[in-house]
């Protein structure tokens, strides 16, 4: 069984990174058809599914982000890394 370091963070986990990487995109590409979608292509549809998109990956991204942020501190805390400070032993 391998554990991991008590000092590494989940943002520093590639796979982290490519997640959060490609959540951004798709929120990015929903915005961009929601704002294109029906002037440049005529669909209503289509701007509607661009915001639809754009915002169940804005809601994946923060949940992830929230998520990481709890793991993290579960870790630090589970593995004793507090600072109190200097010439606090």
């Amino acid at each position: 069984m391998t554990r991991q370091p008590p000092e590494q963070r989940p943002e520093d986990d590639p796979l982290y990174r490519a997640i959060i990487a490609v959540l951004v995109g798709t929120v990015m590409l929903g915005a961009v058809l929601t704002l294109t979608g029906e002037t440049l292509f005529g669909s209503r549809p289509l701007a509607s599914v661009g915001l639809g998109m754009a915002v169940l990956a804005g809601i994946a991204y923060w949940g992830l982000r929230l998520k990481a942020r709890a793991a993290a501190r579960r870790r630090r805390d589970a593995g004793g890394d507090r600072d109190d400070g200097p010439g606090r032993p």
